[in-house]
């Protein structure tokens, strides 16, 4: 009798520590592969700080294999008072780069910013996906029915710019830019 409760424990024993096992490496593979999905899915900053990390002259998102985004400064004027800054980069099934900078700056950078912005040789067809009209004044515009847009608008009368880019891939926007960028900065009719 004693040896078949040895046998039992020993049995149970052994399938606790099986199943325990199981679960720890099905669980720290779900961890490590979260991990890794979430290192390559995703990356974003509202910190002005991180700008010229991102989007100066070599940024990590100036370049892509979209839009070529100099329509976004390279570097911020000293005397610019940023209302807004958000950036992202999202891969949940296609690559997905949303970005909104809003600035005021003195007359003297305002005027060297829209020289800047409206030498850039613009698309001439810029209403995409159902947009009708941009909110602001358009100073630069790069928009691709599969691709999406980078733009730039201006409130002249308050020395402001307002630079959106909203990349997707083969006409396919599979994250919420509504949520993350004012639709009052967003082209009327976008995405209807």
């Amino acid at each position: 009798m004693q040896r078949k409760k040895k046998i039992t424990l020993i049995v149970v024993t052994g399938t606790m520590g099986a199943v325990l096992f199981a679960a720890l490496v099905f669980l720290g593979g779900i961890c490590s592969y979260h991990h890794l999905w979430k290192a390559d899915s995703g990356d974003w900053t509202t910190d002005i700080g991180d700008y010229e990390e991102y989007l100066g002259e070599d940024g990590k998102y100036k370049e892509h294999l979209f839009l070529y985004n100099d329509i976004f400064p390279d570097t911020i004027p000293a005397s610019a008072k940023v209302e807004e800054f958000y950036y992202s980069y999202d891969n949940p099934e296609n690559p997905c780069y949303l970005g909104c900078l809003v600035y005021a700056c003195e007359e003297e950078d305002y005027q060297r910013e829209y020289d800047r912005l409206k030498k850039i040789d613009s698309s001439e067809e810029y209403y995409i996906h159902g947009a009708t009209k941009f909110p602001y004044e358009l100073c630069a515009v790069y928009a691709d029915e599969d691709y999406g847009y980078v733009y730039a608008m201006t409130d002249p009368g308050k020395n402001k710019f307002i630079y959106v880019e909203l990349q997707f891939c083969d006409s396919f926007v599979d994250v919420e830019y509504g949520k993350r960028i004012d639709e009052k900065y967003l082209p009327v009719g976008f995405g209807g």
